[in-house]
């Protein structure tokens, strides 16, 4: 939820930042089939992160 919210702060810093980008990819790895996982795979998606 605080990624989300960061996300909404300020998108460009979110989307370009390494060490996010990296939490992200970790995250998603982990993140199961449910709302959680989904909305990990959008903020990749817009991140850039091909999934």
């Amino acid at each position: 939820m605080m990624l989300r919210r960061a996300e909404q702060i300020s998108p460009a810093r979110i989307h370009r930042h390494p060490f996010m980008r990296s939490i992200l990819a970790e995250l998603l790895a982990k993140a199961k089939r449910d709302a959680v996982g989904r909305e990990l795979r959008g903020m990749a998606y817009r991140a850039g992160l091909h999934v």
